[in-house]
């Protein structure tokens, strides 16, 4: 009964639609998001001479690029009536059409998603990264589980889908900003804040595929096999596992043990002010 709750089906057959009214609201207003976190980065450029957040944001319209894989492996599906940005698996039974509010909100889930989890590691504070993890964690549930879930839904078993449409075993699965984050973290320690950040361009979409089979594939694997519920709720259960202890290797390799005293202000904080070459 439990497992049962837990891996609740959604109909395939029948596509969902939503009001044109409802699309053009999304479509508004992830605009409207997408553009004060470009004038943010403008901000960031200007005003603190650090193009960190710019770098991070291209990155993120290159998400959008692989984000259908895991649309289509995942058994997720946009609403008829969405505004469509283009088709992807045409040939699939259930093909992406991927909507223009997704592209947008894109800039939020992984270009500034990733630039705070920099910010996370470059404080060298466990605290601020355990904000940070619980922060991602919030946004994800709050964001598909109640503000744009009615733009989509996962169709099939899905396991851990508690309270609303958005199964939980994703959020695990969406970290890979933080890998980003970390590595980035690296990268701008050990070659500057404008040739560090530059790699951000291609750590934010090949970290966020990276995590997504790095702590998903037990997941993706046993929803798309014909198998007990059971074992999908033990996969997703995996994705958690695999999720923490890496957060925590990534968290001692820069900031030492949890019971560490958090370290001064890192040389990676001091290094972001130096101005960006003309």
């Amino acid at each position: 009964m439990i497992v049962a709750a837990l891996t609740a089906e959604r109909d395939i057959t029948q596509i969902p639609t939503i009001s044109s009214e409802r699309a053009d609201a999304f479509f508004t207003l992830s605009a409207i998001m997408a553009g004060a976190f470009v004038l943010w980065a403008l901000f960031e450029v200007v005003f603190r001479r650090s193009p960190i957040l710019a770098f991070c944001l291209l990155g993120s319209v290159l998400c959008n690029l692989n984000e259908p894989i895991w649309d289509a492996l995942g058994k997720l599906r946009f609403h008829e009536g969405n505004h469509i940005a283009w088709t992807q698996f045409p040939d699939f039974a259930q093909p992406v059409h991927y909507p223009y509010w997704a592209m947008f909100v894109y800039t939020g889930f992984g270009g500034v998603a990733c630039f705070v989890f920099y910010k996370a590691f470059a404080s060298r504070s466990w605290k601020i990264f355990g904000y940070a993890v619980l922060g991602q964690a919030v946004m994800n549930i709050v964001l598909e589980g109640f503000i744009i879930t009615s733009a989509y839904d996962y169709y099939g078993e899905q396991p851990w889908r508690i309270g609303t449409d958005f199964p939980l075993w994703w959020v695990p699965v969406n970290y890979g900003e933080m890998l980003a984050g970390f590595l980035l973290c690296i990268a701008i320690r050990q070659w500057g804040v404008v040739k560090g950040g530059l790699t951000s361009i291609a750590l934010v979409p090949c970290c966020f595929s990276a995590w997504q089979l790095w702590a998903g594939w037990p997941t993706y694997a046993t929803i798309n096999m014909d198998i007990h519920g059971a074992w999908r709720s033990l996969a997703a259960l995996s994705g958690v596992c695999i999720a923490g202890a890496s957060a925590y290797l990534m968290g001692r390799y820069l900031f030492g043990p949890l019971n560490t005293a958090t370290a001064t202000a890192a040389p990676v904080e001091q290094r972001e002010r130096e101005a960006v070459p003309a």
